[in-house]
């Protein structure tokens, strides 16, 4: 794949993997033009976002939409796109007032290979049963310094049924260590949720399970890997042969007050 298509495809992961995320949670979820909205109910812009898909001839237009979509529900906001797919949609959402908010990374690994040895000592488990859910949730809360009901409503049950995802434990002598999830779309294996505990870190646990959740993309027929990275991932997904694919942008609404919806 191009460049240009990898980026395409990523940017189609992350609108499908929160629009799964959302339903699981019984979220409101939609798909408007150019955009998938999702409203967790978190009161945390984060969780609840309006994903850019693809370009649009109308971008006022779908901001609008989105600017409605979130308002109807009283909930703070991110729009997501890449400045090289859609600077219109960018350059409405700040027109209508919506806020400057950064945006990670997203990157890309255009051939799965093998994957190195496992760190001594851990093995990694798909989560099947609710136990290992709590695991999961409580890695994230530790890792990410995420409030653990926050967790909880994130990451549900009916994630243990889902098609398109597995979430994964790593554990050292029965402690859990580290996770992540795998988010599918078409060919695409979506990286999501590694979290490693300050504690467990520096051991390559989080590495490990980046490579659990692509091998098991590869085992259901995934070409290539998508995810964005933090920070402090960034120098590891470049050093695994993750490529840049350009960052996002997030702008945050509700816009001002004072401004119509």
């Amino acid at each position: 794949m191009t460049e240009a298509e990898l980026a395409v495809a990523a940017d189609e992961n992350l609108a499908s993997t929160w629009a799964m995320l959302g339903r699981s949670m019984g979220a409101d979820v939609i798909e408007e033009g150019p955009l998938t909205m999702v409203a967790t109910g978190l009161p945390v812009a984060f969780f609840n976002g309006a994903y850019v898909r693809s370009t649009t001839d109308e971008p006022a237009g779908a901001i609008e939409d989105a600017i409605r979509f979130f308002a109807e529900r009283d909930l703070p906001w991110l729009l997501w796109a890449r400045r090289e797919v859609a600077p219109n949609l960018l350059a409405a959402g700040r027109a209508a007032g919506l806020g400057e908010a950064g945006g990670p990374p997203a990157m890309a690994l255009r051939e799965i290979h093998d994957r190195p040895a496992m760190p001594d000592g851990l093995t990694v488990e798909a989560a099947r049963t609710t136990r290992a859910l709590h695991q999961h949730q409580a890695l994230l809360s530790e890792g990410f310094g995420m409030p653990m009901e926050i967790a909880e409503r994130l990451i549900r049950p009916p994630m243990l049924e889902e098609e398109h995802a597995v979430v994964f434990i790593g554990h050292v002598d029965g402690q859990p260590v580290s996770c992540s999830l795998l988010a599918t779309s078409a060919k695409t294996a979506g990286v999501y949720n590694v979290a490693t505990p300050e504690r467990f870190r520096g051991r390559g646990y989080g590495e490990a399970l980046t490579w659990s959740a692509i091998e098991e993309g590869a085992r259901r027929g995934c070409s290539h890997a998508a995810l964005q990275a933090s920070d402090a991932g960034y120098p590891l997904y470049r050093r695994m042969g993750f490529v840049d694919l350009g960052r996002y942008v997030q702008l945050a609404g509700p816009p001002p007050a004072d401004r119509s919806v």
